[in-house]
């Protein structure tokens, strides 16, 4: 069994695979206040309650953009199982060519989305990765990631607009329209919506840039994935845990190697 973390700025997220299928997950908040034995406890009474075995585990991947983390998870995973650990980074292999200034820069969440999408619809494709902040990823027509975009995720707008003295705390709604009649609605409105038009102007614009034909899928995934699907266009495919997925393809290209 494969134990997958992707340590992300707000949430972890914690898969167990069986060959190429998610069996169990769960997630748990981002704090760096705790310690390794607080993430060690958390791991075990979660894994617990999800029914998985950490003495089944074989194999560890690790996928992180948080490193102040990184070496807290790791240390709270090795209390719990001495099986083998990946970290993904340089030096191990993603699977794909990366076009960038500097290949060394790509995040662990761009190199697990990107991968995971290959796997599972090939190539090319627009990904958009709702998390703390909204990432856009190419994939081109050789199936080489091509650059992207960041944006302010859905919750940072929502904070920075609460800032505001005249302005109410707000959630996120399910469904908004497109004309607000109040403050509340009017901060959804423009939060969620215009997040929407953002994410599809990037679209179009990468399209026509790279000549890419017009049904190239948009693939959405994160946490706030959910409030923009109403926005989006037809032929978006919502794929949840698509990070978690791809830390289980990184590490089937990279099964025997260790980092």
């Amino acid at each position: 069994m494969l134990l997958a973390v992707e340590i992300g700025n707000t949430n972890i997220h914690v898969g167990f695979f069986e060959g190429n299928g998610l069996v169990a997950h769960f997630s748990l908040g981002s704090d760096a206040a705790r310690s390794e034995n607080e993430y060690a406890w958390m791991l075990s009474s979660l894994s617990s309650f999800h029914r998985a075995d950490l003495q089944n585990v074989t194999d560890v991947i690790i996928g992180s953009v948080v490193p102040t983390l990184t070496k807290k998870l790791k240390t709270a995973i090795r209390e719990l199982t001495d099986a083998p650990m990946m970290t993904v980074g340089p030096g191990l292999k993603t699977g794909f060519p990366i076009r960038i200034d500097d290949p060394s820069e790509l995040g662990a969440d761009i190199a697990a989305t990107v991968a995971a999408t290959r796997a599972g619809l090939g190539y090319p494709a627009i990904i958009a990765d709702f998390g703390t902040a909204t990432v856009l990823s190419l994939i081109d027509e050789t199936g080489a990631y091509a650059g992207g975009s960041i944006l302010p995720g859905i919750g940072m707008s929502f904070d920075a607009l609460r800032d505001a003295e005249l302005l109410p705390e707000v959630p996120p709604k399910h469904s908004v329209s497109a004309l607000g009649k109040n403050s509340a609605d009017c901060i959804r409105t423009g939060v969620l919506r215009g997040e929407a038009l953002s994410v599809c102007g990037f679209y179009d614009l990468y399209r026509k840039e790279y000549g890419l034909p017009e049904d190239t899928p948009l693939v959405v995934s994160g946490g706030y994935a959910e409030y923009l699907l109403p926005y989006l266009p037809s032929h978006t495919k919502h794929i949840p845990l698509l990070a978690l997925k791809g830390l289980c393809e990184i590490h089937r290209i990279n099964r025997g190697r260790r980092s």
